[in-house]
């Protein structure tokens, strides 16, 4: 988990893009699913996302801010902000997700989540995830 940074902050995006390649429980998983994607996170509302993470191989090539050149993500996520930050320190779980996305605490804007959900390689590293914020 990261500090109390402001989330989806340049500052923000690079310690994560850090943190996620130096976790094995995500970059060996998406590597051998040969996972490759440009995913965006954000906040409920917003017309785009606030950053963008690139992944190629499983690992981050590129992570930054969205701007108005930047290209349409394969996955969007979005939730409003007090939720981002209690997934810091509640991260989500298996059983929790499901809720968060019936619930619509997590809007995929992009992506689809149930075949993630159904494929454990990608869908351990989705729950990992949500240890990096």
């Amino acid at each position: 988990m990261a500090d109390n940074q402001e989330m989806f902050t340049s500052e923000w995006v690079e310690g994560f893009a850090q943190r996620w390649n130096k976790t094995e429980e995500m970059v060996i998983p998406l590597a051998q699913a040969d996972f490759n994607a440009i995913i965006g996170f954000g906040f409920k509302g917003e017309v785009g996302p606030r950053v963008l993470v690139d992944v190629r191989a499983g690992e981050v090539a590129r992570a930054g801010l969205s701007t108005n050149e930047s290209p349409i993500p394969d996955w969007d996520l979005r939730a409003n902000p007090e939720q981002w930050q209690k997934w810091r320190t509640e991260p989500l779980t298996l059983a929790g997700l499901g809720v968060a996305v019936a619930g619509g605490a997590l809007e995929f804007k992009r992506g689809d989540y149930r075949k993630m959900i159904r494929q454990m390689q990608l869908a351990k590293p989705f729950l990992h995830f949500f240890n990096l914020l």
